[in-house]
């Protein structure tokens, strides 16, 4: 029998290291995705994704099981990568874009077209605030439900579809001012 996260925490808080090895093991993948979403670079995000499980282990306690434990630990994610782009925000949206364009010029035409309409939707992904980018990212990328969205948001599922909605008419926008055109 495979154990809940209910179960894994109440081990955790009674001692066992082996409950939260198995329990980080379980959503290692899904906070490095969080955090690769933000910061766009595998070193960064193993840093944030450390951290991340580093606070889980200290706050513990704190989780009184009222949402999910999936649910607490990716907001956990997002505050982590939240306070990585204060410190690091410009610096690695212009990283990013130079590899990606210094790459494209090894390419053929086709990969070079792709690749450009990568950094065009890249570009229209980061204009967007930070709520709404995680929104994006957890519910197209994810697959997140709208209500564990708004549970790691702290809003209501109506408002996590009109921040949806409107993050998809911005980069709408974006890309059909930068003549790549629509997102379907």
């Amino acid at each position: 029998m495979q154990k809940t996260d209910d179960m894994l925490v109440a081990e955790i808080k009674d001692g066992s290291l082996d409950a939260f090895d198995l329990l980080m093991k379980k959503y290692e993948e899904e906070v490095y995705r969080v955090a690769y979403g933000f910061a766009r670079d595998t070193d960064s995000a193993l840093d944030i994704s450390q951290n991340v499980f580093i606070k889980v282990f200290e706050n513990l306690n704190s989780f009184k099981g009222s949402s999910a434990f999936k649910t607490w630990l990716i907001r956990i994610a997002w505050n982590e990568s939240m306070n990585w782009i204060k410190r690091n925000k410009r610096h690695q949206m212009h990283q990013e874009l130079e590899a990606t364009q210094i790459s494209a010029v090894h390419k053929p035409d086709a990969e070079v077209e792709f690749t450009e309409d990568k950094v065009m939707l890249l570009r229209s992904l980061y204009d967007l605030n930070t709520r709404y980018r995680l929104a994006v990212v957890l519910r197209y990328f994810e697959n997140y439900s709208l209500r564990d969205i708004g549970a790691i948001l702290n809003c209501s599922e109506g408002v996590v579809k009109n921040m949806l909605f409107r993050s998809l008419q911005k980069m709408k926008q974006t890309l059909k001012t930068s003549e790549i055109g629509e997102i379907q």
